[in-house]
């Protein structure tokens, strides 16, 4: 999916004209540096996990150095690009971005919320109540990857916005893989 956003943006920023559509080729040029930033992203963090899985030493301590990790690349993404960006870019480039409607500034608030939100598990993970925020972090993730891509597919958001994703349903996965070891861990 990204591979292909990346060579749809790319391919249409070679191929808008220079003269007469700059702010059409600039749309194409952020979302193309965008995709292409996410993707690097998702490629960290899938060899980040797998530095983990090499050891396969079933120790606690190594658990939570894996979750802390790649819990707080989430902790990053919430607080920067999906809630900061959204709530504080200009108005001018959310509209070229194709996200520019009031709920993707409420979008932004709420990232933040949920940015605190989920800091708990990562500052206080022997507390009952880290599981439950992982777990609803699963659904979450996964709920808002689904939308996202049901609103791209009916044209309602842009690329942009459905190029994130992948991130979702990876953090989907993240977080319910972290749900199940929870449980595992609290049984012993």
């Amino acid at each position: 999916m990204f591979i292909v956003g990346l060579f749809y943006a790319f391919g249409n920023f070679i191929t808008t004209s220079r003269k007469f559509d700059f702010g059409q080729r600039r749309l194409w040029a952020y979302e193309s540096w965008i995709i292409f930033s996410f993707y690097g992203l998702f490629l960290f963090l899938t060899l980040l996990e797998k530095e983990f899985k090499i050891g396969k030493i079933k120790r606690p301590h190594l658990h939570l150095a894996e979750f802390k990790k790649l819990l707080l690349v989430n902790l990053i993404l919430l607080v920067f690009p999906w809630g900061l960006f959204l709530l504080f870019a200009p108005a001018s480039m959310l509209e070229l971005l194709k996200l520019n409607s009031v709920y993707w500034r409420i979008l932004g608030g709420m990232s933040l919320v949920g940015a605190l939100i989920y800091y708990f598990p990562y500052r206080f993970y022997a507390k009952r109540l880290s599981y439950y925020i992982i777990a609803f972090g699963a659904l979450d993730n996964f709920l808002a990857g689904a939308i996202v891509t049901a609103l791209f597919v009916s044209k309602r958001v842009g690329l942009v916005a459905w190029s994130a994703t992948p991130l979702l349903f990876y953090f989907a996965y993240f977080f319910k893989e972290q749900a199940e070891k929870y449980k595992h861990l609290a049984k012993k």
